[in-house]
C-alpha cells in the first residue's frame, strides 16, 4: 500500500511541476524555475522509494 501512495504522490508531483501555469511562470521568475526542479526531485524520489518498495514485496513474496 505504502509503495502505491509513494507512486501517486510521485506522479502528481512530476504532473504539477509540468502544468502550464507553473511551466509558464519559470520563464519569468528564477526562483520558480529553482522550485520546479525541486518538485521534480521529489516526485523521482517518491517514485524510487515506490519501486524499491514494490521490489522488495515481489522477492518477498517469491521466496
Amino acid at each position: 500500500m505504502r509503495a502505491l501512495v509513494l507512486g501517486g504522490i510521485g506522479l502528481l508531483c512530476q504532473v504539477v511541476a509540468l502544468l502550464p501555469p507553473i511551466d509558464n511562470a519559470v520563464d519569468s521568475n528564477a526562483a520558480i524555475h529553482y522550485l520546479q526542479h525541486g518538485i521534480i526531485f521529489a516526485g523521482g524520489l517518491c517514485m524510487g522509494i515506490a519501486l524499491r518498495d514494490l521490489l522488495v514485496m515481489s522477492r518477498r513474496a517469491g521466496g
